[in-house]
Order: structure tokens, then C-alpha cells, then sequence
């Protein structure tokens, strides 16, 4: 029978405690914070509304257009990669 393997449980070869890649990403910070003005790939702008994990642990992003209805607008899983800071957001 077949047996599957997450890839985020596999060990990191490049960590030096033998960490699983869950493991390391789940140690990550997210860089950007909530309430910040953010510029996508396209050049489209949106606050960040919330953190979020995909299922690897690696940080994301929820999005809103009005950062005064953060709660119910948001659109979800951006990766840091894909976003500009263009302001520092809540202090």
C-alpha cells in the first residue's frame, strides 16, 4: 500500500537543529503588521487585516480594502514575498 508523505514533516536540511520544515516555518514572525498599507504584485493596495499559517506554518496575510472594516472584508493568503509595506500600520 502506498504511503504518503506531508512534505512540511520532512526534515530541513538546512537547519541545523533538524527541525521539520512545519517546525522552522511555524518559528517564523510575521514581518508586517496589521493595520499596514500594503502595495501587491499587480500595484493594488490593501491594509493587512489579519496573520494567518498556511498548513506549512508559513506566515500569511489577510487583506482588506477599508481598513475600518477589517473584520468582515478580508481576502485571504497572501505570502509576505508578494507585498510592499508602503506604511508601518497600528503601533
Amino acid at each position: 500500500m502506498p504511503q504518503f508523505i506531508n512534505i512540511a514533516d520532512l526534515k530541513d536540511p538546512n537547519d541545523p537543529q533538524g527541525r521539520t520544515y512545519r517546525e522552522v516555518n511555524r518559528e517564523k514572525a510575521h514581518k508586517i503588521p496589521i493595520g499596514a498599507l500594503v502595495e501587491l504584485e499587480s500595484g493594488a493596495r490593501a491594509f493587512v487585516a489579519q496573520h494567518t499559517r498556511d498548513c506549512d506554518q508559513t506566515p500569511l496575510y489577510s487583506l482588506a480594502i477599508d481598513p475600518d472594516d477589517c473584520q468582515f472584508s478580508k481576502d485571504h493568503g497572501y505570502a509576505e514575498e508578494s507585498l510592499t509595506q508602503i506604511t508601518s500600520g497600528q503601533t
